[in-house]
């Protein structure tokens, strides 16, 4: 489970890569990556967002670079042969995933600590649509991903952040409830997770 600061860090370099700035994206890398990229990575700074896309080993190593996780190339293969790939979709850049497909992997990831992978699937189909294109989504997904790093940081209780959230949500151009909806579930879960993780690591000390 991604940390919130690992998740925000993750959602800036998504972010970055999307609107053209690579250079600005390799710098949220620590130094010593920068200097010996792993080789998934070793053409990043060639990336171009209309003519390039990322493959499963890439967007495990762009992950777990940036956030000391372990994703496995494995576990996205067999998402992408569950019921998940319908929220998933195939991929749309040759036999590569775009940059939303990989927001959307790493939701899956964060979430799948406490809701079945159907479950999020359904989840965040209310936010997602076509999986083929982007046009129809209520929110393109590196957005959300970039809303839920930003509000995952909070430590108010979620119910408080309703008003500051969906004024985030509102500059954005966005007005459905549904984001909302989905953005609250997100929060919940991944704060659940934390407390599971510290709980854990608690009880550590004593057996």
């Amino acid at each position: 489970m991604r940390d919130a600061i690992s998740i925000q860090t993750l959602a800036d370099c998504l972010h970055y890569m999307r609107v053209g700035d690579v250079d600005r994206a390799i710098s949220l890398f620590p130094e010593e990556v920068r200097e010996h990229f792993p080789k998934e990575l070793r053409k990043i700074h060639l990336f171009h967002i209309e003519k390039n896309g990322l493959s499963i080993n890439q967007i495990v190593a762009l992950a777990n670079t940036l956030t000391g996780e372990h994703l496995s190339a494995t576990t996205i293969q067999n998402w992408t042969k569950r019921e998940v790939r319908k929220i998933i979709g195939v991929p749309r850049v040759g036999k590569k995933y775009s940059l939303q497909q990989a927001a959307i992997i790493y939701l899956l990831d964060d979430l799948k600590h406490l809701f079945s992978l159907e479950e999020t699937s359904s989840l965040l189909a209310l936010i997602f649509n076509n999986p083929d294109r982007d046009e129809d989504d209520l929110i393109s997904p590196i957005d959300f991903y970039r809303l839920y790093a930003e509000y995952a940081k909070s430590t108010s209780p979620i119910e408080m952040l309703d008003t500051r959230a969906k004024r985030s949500i509102e500059k954005m151009g966005h007005t459905h409830p549904n984001i909302m909806h989905v953005l609250k579930l997100c929060l919940y879960a991944h704060r659940v997770t934390t407390l599971e993780l510290e709980a854990k690591h608690y009880l550590s000390r004593f057996i």
